[in-house]
């Protein structure tokens, strides 16, 4: 009797352990999870500001006061500038790979100066820039990645509707893009 009590014990363990397995696998395989929704906006190093309202991608603002912009990166071939300026009350940018795992974030609380000014580097770049560091990335934050693709979301809230213009226009006017390093 103590076996077959054992048996079905270690049968609902393993069967709840399959489960689990299952439904977390399941957004990679069937393709809807958030990195395969970011490649459907369309190409690298280009910011794609999302609607307030669901829609076929799947990818919108949930919160009608903040206002949200992705961009797909890939350092494979050299740094990417992610850089925006403008007068919004609160942002924030937060870096994902391509498992949708977040890499790094800042908000404007924790950024030097007013505006974004990261770029996004592998080890080998990092070395190259540590050499010579161009003037306009004096001021940036140096951020290295260990994985090569990856996606920004940078994220402007605006509480009143009075304070929507500047937000679109601090997402629209935003730059992602990929820069070189020059071999001095």
């Amino acid at each position: 009797m103590r076996s077959v009590l054992l048996s079905i014990a270690i049968g609902l363990v393993g069967a709840a352990f399959i489960h689990i397995v299952i439904i977390l696998a399941l957004p990679m395989w069937t393709g809807e999870d958030a990195w395969t929704r970011v490649k459907m906006l369309g190409a690298t190093n280009r910011f794609y500001s999302l609607a307030n309202e669901p829609n076929t991608s799947g990818l919108y603002n949930e919160n009608p006061y903040v206002r949200t912009a992705v961009c797909r990166f890939d350092i494979s071939d050299g740094p990417v500038r992610i850089f925006a300026a403008g007068d919004v009350p609160i942002w924030t940018v937060s870096a994902y790979d391509a498992s949708s795992n977040e890499t790094y974030s800042m908000n404007d609380r924790s950024a030097i100066g007013t505006g974004v000014n990261i770029t996004f580097v592998t080890p080998a770049q990092m070395l190259q820039l540590r050499r010579f560091m161009p003037r306009a990335l004096e001021r940036a934050v140096l951020v290295e990645l260990s994985q090569p693709q990856g996606y920004v979301a940078l994220r402007a809230v605006a509480p009143t509707p009075s304070q929507q213009p500047a937000a679109r226009a601090f997402l629209e006017n935003a730059i992602c893009a990929s820069i070189t390093i020059d071999p001095a």
